[in-house]
């Protein structure tokens, strides 16, 4: 922030005014942009109602115009073409440890955080390290960044202050500083809206006869509000693209309902019968699966995965008799398999706009707990890979000096990767 922001800036300074007013268009809802431009054809509106919803599990009405703007530039610009990672996401994922390992550094795979260290330095609350659930303590010489939903981040916070509450805690100034900035972050968490959940089928069925097969397909009924309860399932095919993702003579087909599953139906499934923020245990465990032996969620699954079976036979009419084939795979999730396996609150695809307010409002790295930074889908830029991305960006700018930054910035121009 303030001057650094300013440095940082610099070379950027031109195109920013040349923006202008335009600026405050990209921040408000797409609808404003269709509006101002006369968009008025019920299917052409709908349609993009269609690819907000894509984007961000929220309509025209209530995503932010930049990342239609630049999905729309990135579909239908000159030679545009279809980014697909050979070697699916585990590729992306290889990619990304391996930029931290050849630079020293070390990735923990089920590793789940118990604790943040807080303490006070004088001035405020102040973020030194983690403790893991294994007991493991990590200290932290630059500061910790926290992925986790701000949701989930708030109850991470609320299980790090100490459990002694006696009356000298509660008197003491230094210690009331962090309970403060615990208690903000959770009040954010709690004014917080959030979009829909996920119901997903994973398939691996047999290739034969399907050699014309695309890649992406969505399946919805353009007669229904966009946003309406199961009403779009997406469906991929990766191995229309990359074969060597399935054994030979198989595809890999995945589909889901794209945050329009409400999570209300299978909070009673939950320990407590409520959502507590934490799922607690490494997803592979017999205990964060313990939901799936309770009595009725195999009923209400079958129930309500048929819509993700019926998608899919818009594309491929016997994939249920393919599906019974030996050495076929056919993998049901929930919205609480969503929530497991991805820690998410609610099995949430992320915010969506408070009441009264067009878009979301998110906070950037800044978390008001020194040396302790957020990125993620609830902060901003907000959902969607891209919006992920540059959140972390944000937030390893803000470690970084403006020096290390500039210089980081003039290398990917170089290649190419920046304009």
């Amino acid at each position: 922030g303030g001057l650094s922001a300013v440095a940082s800036l610099a070379r950027y300074t031109l195109k920013l005014l040349s923006i202008g007013p335009k600026g405050g268009l990209l921040t408000g809802p797409f609808s404003k942009v269709l509006d101002n431009n006369d968009v008025s054809h019920p299917f052409i509106r709908k349609w993009f109602d269609y690819l907000a919803f894509a984007l961000s599990g929220l309509d025209a009405a209530h995503t932010q115009a930049a990342p239609v703007v630049y999905t729309m530039r990135d579909l239908h610009s000159n030679n545009a073409i279809l980014d697909y990672p050979k070697g699916g996401m585990s590729s992306l994922i290889d990619a990304l440890v391996s930029g931290i390992t050849k630079h020293g550094g070390s990735v923990r795979t089920n590793a789940l955080v118990e604790k943040v260290i807080l303490e006070n330095n004088g001035k405020g609350a102040e973020c030194s390290g983690v403790v893991l659930q294994n007991g493991d303590l990590i200290k932290a010489r630059r500061g910790v960044v926290c992925n986790a939903p701000l949701w989930n981040m708030a109850r991470i916070l609320r299980d790090s202050l100490e459990e002694e509450d006696s009356r000298e805690k509660e008197d003491d100034p230094n210690e009331s500083k962090i309970r403060a900035a615990v208690k903000k972050i959770q009040q954010s968490a709690d004014d917080l809206c959030m979009t829909g959940s996920f119901m997903h089928l994973h398939l691996g069925i047999p290739a034969d006869g399907l050699d014309d097969l695309e890649c992406h397909h969505s399946v919805l009924d353009f007669s229904l509000d966009i946003t309406a309860e199961q009403n779009m399932v997406i469906i991929s095919i990766p191995t229309v693209f990359d074969p060597d993702l399935a054994p030979d003579g198989y595809h890999i087909v995945h589909a889901y309902t794209a945050a329009c599953d409400s999570f209300e139906p299978w909070v009673e499934y939950l320990d407590g019968k409520e959502e507590g923020g934490k799922v607690g245990v490494s997803p592979n465990s017999g205990t964060s699966a313990s939901y799936g032996r309770a009595e009725g969620y195999q009923t209400l699954k079958e129930e309500k995965g048929d819509v993700l079976w019926k998608a899919v036979e818009c594309v491929i009419p016997d994939v249920r008799q393919r599906a019974k084939q030996k050495g076929s795979i056919a993998l049901v999730g929930t919205p609480l398999t969503h929530r497991r396996y991805n820690q998410r609150f609610r099995g949430t695809y992320g915010p969506a706009p408070s009441p009264g307010k067009d878009v979301w409002v998110l906070g950037g790295s800044n978390t008001g707990i020194r040396k302790l930074l957020a990125c993620g889908d609830t902060c901003f830029p907000g959902i969607g890979l891209p919006g992920v991305a540059a959140s972390g960006t944000i937030a390893a700018n803000t470690l970084a000096s403006v020096r290390a930054q500039s210089k980081l910035m003039s290398e990917l121009k170089s290649k190419g990767a920046l304009q």
